[in-house]
Parts: C-alpha cells; structure tokens; sequence
C-alpha cells in the first residue's frame, strides 16, 4: 500500500515503527533517558558497546556507566537547560574496562514526559 493512501493516524504509525527500526539497527550507540539518568530505551550497538544485555542496561542507568558518576547531576541539568549537546565522555563497560566515546544528545518528549535521546559511539569509529 502506497503510504499517500494511508490515513494520517496510519502514516504516523509507519513513520514511528520505520523510525524504532532505524534506530534500533543503527550505526551508533543510543540510549533514551529521563531526566534523573535512568535508561528507558537502547539500540543494539548501546548493548554491545557496553556488554551489557538489553535489560541489564535499562537496569544500570547512567550511573552504572559513569566512570566519574559525580559529575552526572551537573551533566543531566546541562543537558536538561540545553547546554550540553555534543562531547566526549569516559563510559565503563559491564567488564570494568573503560571507553572513551562521543555523544551528541537532544531533549524529546513521549506520552508528555521529557526524555533525552543520546546517540554515541567510538572516536573513530568508521561506522559513525
């Protein structure tokens, strides 16, 4: 079916599920979080990135990723007052080694609530 003999509603649907697809498949590391650090989303590349499965990474939050955790609050309001959009930052692995890794972040909204979608990967890396 040709998506201009879709509805609107049937046309958002499409673009939403091609959009998850995309993401989920894509050449870089992303994550979706809330305001408080906590992870609600993330790609496969995030997952192997990092070492952790899926659901462990949702679990692990930002925090867990951190390798100077206590600078996370001061990046999640950078982030939050749009100041904070691209760097490079230290991750640690579920292994305890470390990466360092470049980011570029953006706020977006779901179901009314803010969110952060950060997309990252390796300097480097051929695939970004």
């Amino acid at each position: 079916m040709a998506t201009r003999q879709l509805t609107p509603d049937q046309r958002d649907l499409v673009q939403e599920t091609l959009l998850g697809e995309a993401l989920e498949h894509a050449p870089v590391g992303a994550i979706v979080l809330d305001e408080e650090g906590c992870y609600v989303a993330a790609n496969r590349l995030a997952c192997r990135l990092t070492g952790y499965a899926r659901e462990e990474l949702l679990e692990a939050g930002a925090r867990t990723l951190a390798v100077e955790p206590a600078r996370l609050p001061g990046m999640l309001a950078a982030m939050a007052s749009g100041e904070l959009r691209t760097g490079t930052v230290e991750l640690r692995r579920k292994d305890g080694t470390s990466f360092a890794c470049e980011f570029r972040v953006g706020p977006t909204r779901s179901g009314g609530l803010p969110f952060f979608v950060v997309v990252f990967w390796e300097p480097g890396d051929a695939e970004a």
